[in-house]
């Protein structure tokens, strides 16, 4: 702000002072054209210059000098501009050379008939010469001050003039982007997060201009986010419910039927304590895979990472899956990268995963589905496919999805990808894996 009030002074001085050249200049051509052009030399020559009148030289404070041809002075008015009567040739040449740097108006002429030099010396107010010169002498005195008072007054009318347009157009180039930036800030209290600015202008408008919409656009999208969470909070929690509600609502009719039918025999008490158990165990495993949940989303969750042959803890993991496969009636097909592949990961972690995948499998696929693992050498690591279901046994993969939640939490916190496809009654989960965490 004060770098653009210093310009204005200067723009506005410079102006002025070109201004007051320009009157000097009118100014002395004026006088001249008026008075001075009819005084010179030249055309107040006479052959007699007792003739001459020389009041009209006297009037405006000048002078007038006759020298013969001996170089004396015979007559003269006024300023003398020489030191005694006799003046030596050198010092005559050298006033004559030297007129134009007089802080008078000097004219000369030589009358040739007579054989003398007239010379005319008038003053001049303000002279500039590579110096300025003053003259208090000059009969233009009087109007010379009011002429620069007045353009010293003219100066200040233009210097508060410009200055009084320049804040009116600053006040408005504030006024303006400040508004817009009120409005933005209005509709972004009021939950509109959408809202953006742009004002231009200065460079500090342009930081506040940014600064604005980066803070807009973090609170949109974190505000999306939040509301992304909170809807899928609240799904899981319906899920969640729902899955609870099924097992613990067959375990307290069961237990109920129980105590009511004391009379019946062994055998269908067997079987109420089997049902009983079966969703008791499907309700803790729930409220496990919740808790497991918990503790991986919460900032204290760590991996205990080994680095180890990935390809011969696939062997192990899919041999102890073998027997529950068998069980389930599925049909297993795996397909296993024979060369090491050595990755950084958490082996209870990974036990999880699978353990998660292969209770998806069996609880979602009829007998005689294929189970296929499929594990891949990739340059950054592994890529691993579980992939189950097929014509004979439509996909419902019906749930709370805790299960295949933790798997993807898992992975990603071992710096991998989770990609879920289901689509033609396939069931497949690819895995990349990292080679370092």
């Amino acid at each position: 702000m004060l770098k653009n009030y210093i310009a204005i002074f200067l723009i506005t001085t410079v102006i002025t002072l070109l201004v007051i050249i320009g009157l000097l200049c009118i100014n002395r051509l004026g006088s001249e054209d008026i008075i001075y052009n009819q005084l010179t030399a030249s055309k107040l020559m006479q052959n007699d210059y007792r003739r001459i009148d020389t009041s009209v030289v006297e009037d405006v404070g000048g002078g007038l000098q006759v020298v013969n041809s001996n170089f004396e002075v015979v007559y003269a008015i006024g300023d003398y501009p020489f030191v005694s009567d006799q003046i030596s040739v050198k010092e005559f040449t050298d006033f004559l050379m030297n007129t134009g740097s007089n802080k008078d108006m000097i004219t000369a002429s030589y009358n040739e008939k007579e054989h003398f030099w007239l010379i005319v010396s008038l003053p001049i107010q303000v002279k500039i010469t590579g110096i300025v010169h003053w003259n208090s002498n000059s009969p233009m005195q009087d109007n010379t001050i009011k002429m620069l008072g007045f353009i010293g007054l003219g100066y200040l009318l233009i210097l508060i003039l410009s200055t009084m347009i320049y804040a009116k157009i600053t006040a408005v180039s504030f006024i303006k982007p400040l508004d817009q930036l009120s409005n933005a800030v209005e509709k972004v209290q009021n939950g509109d997060y959408s809202a953006r600015v742009k004002v231009g202008g200065n460079q500090e408008f342009s930081q506040l201009e940014h600064a604005f919409n980066h803070m807009a656009e973090v609170i949109q999208i974190q505000t999306s986010l939040k509301e992304q969470s909170e809807n899928n909070r609240q799904k899981l929690i319906l899920d969640i419910s729902h899955d609870l509600k099924n097992p613990l609502t067959s375990i307290m009719g069961y237990a109920e039927l129980e105590l009511k039918e004391q009379g019946r025999g062994r055998i269908e008490h067997l079987e109420f304590a089997k049902i009983i158990y079966k969703n008791s165990t499907r309700a803790n495993e729930l409220i496990q895979d919740l808790f497991e949940l918990s503790r991986i989303e919460s900032p204290e969750f760590r991996l205990d990472v080994t680095t180890d042959d990935f390809s011969e803890y696939m062997r192990e993991e899919l041999i102890h899956m073998l027997p529950e496969l068998e069980i389930a009636g599925l049909i297993p097909d795996f397909v296993i990268e024979p060369e090491e592949i050595i990755l950084q990961f958490d082996k209870k972690r990974m036990n999880r995963v699978f353990s998660n995948l292969l209770y998806n499998a069996i609880s979602y696929q009829g007998k005689g589905s294929k189970f296929q693992v499929v594990l891949e050498k990739v340059s950054d690591g592994a890529k691993l496919t579980f992939t189950n279901g097929g014509q004979s046994s439509p996909l419902n993969p019906a749930g709370s999805g805790l299960g295949l939640l933790i798997v993807q939490k898992i992975i990603t916190a071992h710096g991998g990808t989770f990609l879920l496809n289901t689509q033609d009654n396939r069931f497949e989960i690819m895995i990349w894996l990292n080679g370092q965490i």
